[in-house]
């Protein structure tokens, strides 16, 4: 890379920094708040990662179609941050807990959109190094996520509560817009337009549909747990908050640090021996839960564990999609990749709080051990690319 494009990655993995965090940070407290405002226990889980689930899951197609047949990648994620900092200002307005869920429907956008921020990345880097850019282009905000997670417990007593620290996310939204606007970025498109033959012909890739299902397979047990921890911590465990927001935000820190460590890792040794090695490290670290279920420091270390070997399948299966089509349908291929990376948020984020109410902790983390083991075992037929 020259140096142009060594700064345009520069800002545009600091926008996308300070981006995922305006529609992350307030993850590890938001299920705290729901609790207060009398939320129902479905909601309460599916607040940090179910409901803006499924927007992404709604958007992601058609806005990939639009980005790889225009090319304007930037200009979509200019107007997701725009979308983010009103939402963003609708919950520090919000007093009820259907007002607070209404809005993170439409908060959480960024994480949806992280994967253009990953392919403005790649397109930046040479093919040979698509493992590592994908490393890079989504560590970059799983690591702003994490980071301001772990002082929003801090930022809350600062800003003066919940609505402080939504009006905060909002300013870091405008934020990403400011870092992204003086970058160019490499307009990527078909030169013959795009067909719908084509893009029929990404979403029923054999390579992208058996990955993503392997990986929804696995992440519905993943997601079921991150989508309960600060509740289990707090109501199970007796977890102070405060320190409860510091665990779930290392957990957070870990998603973008393990994002970053597996790329090297794809490139060398490719991408069905590693996501097998990684989603295995992480069945393994749920099942070694079982006996600690009432040790604080023992279910946090070991969910800290599995978040590591869990966030491989991010640059994995994004390397894998974006490897198996041509580079003009790279969107296309990357958003249908990560459809199946949001319908276990919704699916582990709306069934945790129901399951552990009625089969317990110890039930819930069995069934989701073993969820995570099938998906770990299916990886041995992922494509090796």
């Amino acid at each position: 890379m020259n140096k142009t494009n060594i700064w345009g990655v520069i800002l545009i993995i600091a926008s996308a920094f300070v981006g995922s965090a305006a529609g992350t940070m307030y993850a590890g407290v938001m299920p705290i708040h729901a609790v207060e405002l009398g939320a129902p226990s479905w909601l309460v889980t599916s607040l940090p990662m179910g409901l803006p689930s499924i927007i992404g899951v709604i958007v992601l197609i058609p806005i990939a179609i639009l980005a790889d047949r225009t090319g304007r990648r930037k200009e979509i994620i200019l107007v997701v941050m725009v979308l983010t900092a009103i939402a963003n200002v609708g919950l520090a307005l919000s007093n009820s807990w259907a007002s607070l869920g209404l809005w993170r429907l439409i908060s959480g956008l960024p994480f949806a959109f992280m994967s253009i921020y990953a392919l403005l990345v790649a397109f930046m880097f040479p093919p040979e190094k698509r493992g590592v850019a994908m490393s890079i282009g989504l560590g970059g905000p799983m690591l702003g996520m994490g980071v301001f997670q772990s002082i929003s417990g801090y930022l809350m007593g600062v800003l003066g509560g919940y609505s402080g620290l939504y009006y905060l996310a909002a300013g870091l939204a405008v934020l990403a817009i400011l870092l992204l606007l003086p970058v160019k970025v490499p307009v990527v498109k078909s030169a013959t337009g795009i067909s719908g033959k084509d893009i029929i012909g990404v979403i029923k890739n054999k390579n992208i549909i058996y990955t993503g299902i392997t990986l929804m397979i696995y992440l519905i047990g993943w997601q079921a747990m991150y989508g309960s921890f600060s509740y289990v911590l707090v109501d199970k465990l007796n977890t102070p908050v405060a320190l409860q927001t510091v665990f779930f935000a290392v957990a957070s820190v870990m998603l973008g640090l393990g994002t970053f460590i597996w790329g090297p890792f794809i490139d060398k040794f490719g991408t069905r021996k590693t996501l097998f090695f990684a989603l295995l490290l992480s069945a393994v670290a749920t099942f070694a839960m079982l006996p600690v279920l009432d040790k604080m420091w023992g279910y946090v270390l070991l969910f800290w564990l599995a978040t590591v070997g869990g966030v491989c399948g991010s640059p994995d299966t994004s390397t894998v999609a974006t490897k198996s089509v041509k580079p003009e349908l790279a969107t296309i291929a990357i958003n249908t990749m990560f459809i199946f990376v949001f319908l276990p948020g919704i699916i582990g984020g709306f069934i945790a709080g129901p399951m552990i109410a009625g089969l317990g902790l110890f039930g819930f983390i069995l069934i989701m051990a073993i969820v995570e083991l099938v998906g770990a075992l299916m990886t041995l037929r992922v494509p090796q690319v």
